[in-house]
């Protein structure tokens, strides 16, 4: 007798909504038996009719794992009245009514036939995991209800999902919630898993003994990826228990293997591949490390990245219900209650965080002319679309918005446009098994295969990275011949990762600078001698895993590069200039003669030929930002600004200039034309051509450089930015018989006067020449007499002869 499941109260309702309307959206907690049972409720109630039954599972091990339970439940034989297609296997016939595929699968399926000829109903199964392939199945088969399959129904389903944008998306359809888990799981909020004194396999080790001897059966252990299984493994010891990986990198038997039932206890370590769909038989705790390994791609510098991050509330939650679903259970997570609090609610969908170049071919493979007017479920961000568009440019897959022939035999091949760019171009050609080992490789997410080897010798693949290169071989046979002059498989990759050749620096071999401005450095094992003795090398694999704005990306793979391959496949991007710099520690400009492959620097020569129309653009451009700075470093510069900052100040009636940095700046880039070094630059005349007739005259008149002095000397006055008056300092001597100060501006400033003794310093400072000889010059007098007696000081400074005798040159 089939076992009874909570999600059987529900089906009468879920199959009645299904009848009265096309699409539905169910929510039903982990272990309530929705995988199993709403298909098999949908076939039986009729409403499929003679079609099929399509349910999408994000996962190959969930897709097998639930159509071999759906066909035990119900006395079916797998490959009959249930059955799977997932990459690589298909077990399903003609007449087989509940097909359980991947995501993949879907997509191909509705791209080869837009109507979806004999299909009733599709479900889309953990909707909650947000993954991309399922986002836009969800649009797709929307746009297909809409358009030319009315009678299409879609059903929705997860165990944690935040279900009314889904049902608003779908035309406001009815929502089924199923309540209640069937058995009780007890949760424990336990230390962060990473502290600086001891690693992350070390507190699962523990938690996993504790937990073993408090709870009955098998352990589920979530780790965030394979390495951490590897650890892990290693670190549990006790051979009274079976410690066993489970991930989507493993083969069919060795996930059985974590799955079945065993002759002794089991300890699951997991990653993120049961946290949904699965039941796993016999487990009844979870030890959850709260991490997961997330893929993201940089849009801005066109590279990918792989962070363990924490999962979300709605992981955590399906996690722990994984140790409920059969029997009362526990769950051990292995974060504290105070971080529970902060974690997110939802994953972020993968929509804002991928590479989206395969997503928007496939959608203009579809006939989608304009992707951002597509009827996303969630639309990405702008940015994202943008990067995926100028690389499908650049692969030769669309060109003006549209589609091209390159683009449509790109789309029939099952991997990233690069690689399908790489295969296209080999179609026809003595190296498309050697590419097909290459493409398989890059393609496989396991990296099974090193791919310096398989370069070298293609013939060595494992037997799984062999299955998806026989796979690629048959469609690839299909193609065409593009007619590119294509002499090695270095070649193809060059045309599939054109954007990602790098000149390595000198002063560091393992480091290097790739097109885009993108920083990158070597990972330990990466440098051979073939690429140490290269400038210029093709990365093939390089990661960002820091979100610190300047990190440099990782480089896992990489080949060197000839010159000789841009030249030949990239001639058009290839440019030669004389280029000017400035070179501050010269003062002048300097030039050098550059190459460039795109916008990287692939050859140089620092004796270039000087130009000095563009010599003057590139000391403007240089030195423009500090161009109040240089002016006012320089003497006669900074005593005319001051001079003019005077009379604006003082003689408003006349429009005199602001020389404010913007206007200095204008002022440098004309002095700058046709010149090379600061020390050509009249910067005086400069400014001086800003004061037009009659500002020139004027500016001597009210703000003379220097003024005559009853001796009959000139003495400069001294302006200064910021200074109420100027400055004339003059000996004493030079000054008998001048009754009243003199006056600039007009007679609106009185000069402030500097009265120097024999040894030119000053004696007194006043802008009141009448008041000094009425009242402080008897004091001074006296000093002066006593200090130089060789001089004359006369009682009556008014009447005497002013004496230039032993002045102070100027």
């Amino acid at each position: 007798m089939r076992e009874r499941l909570p999600i059987e109260e529900s089906l009468g309702e879920i199959c009645e909504r299904l009848g009265a309307a096309r699409n539905l959206v169910v929510v039903a907690p982990p272990g309530a038996g929705k995988t199993t049972r709403v298909p098999v409720a949908i076939l039986e109630s009729g409403l499929a009719g003679d079609g099929a039954i399509v349910m999408l599972q994000p996962r190959r091990v969930a897709a097998r794992a639930a159509t071999e339970r759906i066909a035990a439940e119900n006395g079916w034989r797998v490959g009959e009245e249930a059955g799977y297609h997932i990459r690589f296997e298909k077990r399903y016939a003609a007449n087989t009514k509940i097909r359980v595929v991947t995501e993949g699968i879907l997509t191909a399926q509705l791209l080869d036939d837009a109507f979806l000829e004999g299909v009733s109903a599709v479900i889309l199964d953990e909707f909650h995991e947000r993954s991309l392939n399922t986002d836009m199945a969800v649009a797709l088969l929307r746009e297909v209800q809409q358009t030319v399959r009315p009678d299409l129904k879609i059903v929705v389903m997860s165990a944690t999902l935040d279900a009314e944008p889904v049902a608003k998306y779908l035309g406001d359809c009815a929502i089924v919630r199923t309540q209640g888990r069937m058995y009780a799981v007890e949760i424990e909020q336990r230390a962060a898993p990473v502290s600086r004194d001891e690693p992350l396999e070390k507190h699962v080790a523990r938690a996993v003994d504790d937990v073993l001897g408090r709870v009955d059966g098998d352990v589920l252990v979530f780790l965030p990826g394979m390495r951490e299984i590897e650890r892990a493994r290693s670190a549990i010891r006790g051979s009274d228990v079976a410690v066993l990986p489970l991930h989507g990198s493993l083969s069919n038997d060795e996930q059985q293997r974590a799955l079945r039932r065993a002759d002794r206890r089991k300890v699951i370590l997991a990653t993120n591949i049961a946290e949904t769909s699965l039941t796993i038989d016999g487990v009844r705790a979870v030890v959850d490390s709260g991490l997961v390994r997330q893929a993201s791609f940089d849009a801005d510098r066109g590279t990918d990245r792989l962070d363990t991050v924490r999962i979300s509330k709605a992981s955590a939650a399906q996690r722990a219900g994984r140790a409920g679903r059969q029997a009362p259970g526990m769950a051990i997570r292995l974060w504290s209650e105070g971080e529970q609090r902060f974690l997110e609610e939802f994953t972020l969908p993968e929509v804002q965080r991928v590479d989206l170049a395969n997503t928007v071919l496939m959608l203009h493979a579809w006939g989608v002319k304009e992707p951002r007017s597509f009827g996303w479920f969630e639309k990405p961000p702008e940015e994202r679309l943008a990067a995926a568009e100028s690389l499908l440019e650049m692969l030769g897959a669309i060109e003006r918005g549209a589609i091209t022939e390159v683009g449509r035999r790109m789309a029939r091949l099952p991997v990233h446009p690069r690689v399908a760019r790489m295969l296209v171009e080999a179609a026809g050609t003595r190296l498309l098994d050697h590419a097909a080992s290459v493409a398989a490789v890059i393609s496989d997410e396991r990296g099974g295969d090193d791919l310096l080897h398989v370069l070298a010798a293609p013939e060595r693949l494992e037997p799984q990275t062999r299955q998806v290169k026989e796979q690629l071989l048959r469609i690839a046979r299909g193609l065409p011949a593009s007619g590119t002059a294509i002499r090695a498989v270095e070649d193809l990759l060059l045309l599939a990762f054109a954007d990602r050749v790098a000149r390595r620096r000198e002063s560091d071999p393992l480091k290097g600078l790739m097109v885009g401005g993108v920083g990158v450095k070597l990972a330990p094992g990466v440098l051979t001698p073939a690429l140490d003795a290269a400038p210029l090398m093709l990365v093939l694999d390089a990661r960002h895993e820091s979100r610190v704005a300047g990190a440099e990306a990782t480089v896992r793979s990489a080949l060197p590069l000839e010159r000789g391959a841009l030249e030949r496949l990239f001639k058009q991007h290839i440019t030669r200039e004389a280029e000017h710099t400035w070179d501050a520690k010269s003062e002048k400009v300097v030039a050098r003669t550059v190459e460039r492959y795109r916008d990287l620097v692939i050859e140089e020569d620092p004796h270039g030929r000087v130009d000095l129309a563009k010599a003057g653009a590139a000391m403007a451009a240089a030195l423009g930002p500090r161009a109040r700075e240089i002016f006012e470093k320089d003497e006669a510069c900074a005593k005319l600004l001051a001079r003019v900052a005077l009379l604006r100040e003082h003689v408003k009636e006349q429009p005199w200039p602001a020389f404010d940095d913007g206007q200095l700046r204008q002022l440098l880039g004309e002095a700058c034309a046709n010149k090379r070094s600061l020390a050509e630059l009249d910067l005086a005349e400069a400014l001086r051509g800003a004061l037009v007739y009659p500002l020139d005259r004027l500016l001597d008149q009210h703000a003379p450089e220097s003024l005559e002095v009853p001796s009959g000397s000139r003495i400069k006055l001294e302006y200064a930015m910021g200074a109420k008056a100027p400055v004339l300092a003059v000996r004493l001597q030079e000054v008998f018989g001048w009754l009243e100060t003199p006056r600039v501006a007009g007679g609106r400033v009185a000069v402030l006067m500097h009265l120097l003794g024999p040894n030119f310093r000053p004696v007194q400072v006043t802008d009141d020449l009448r008041s000094f000889w009425s009242r402080a010059y008897f004091e001074v007098r006296k000093d002066l007499r006593v200090r130089y007696p060789k001089h004359k000081w006369p009682e009556d400074p008014l009447t005497a002869t002013p004496e230039a005798k032993g002045r102070r040159r100027f």
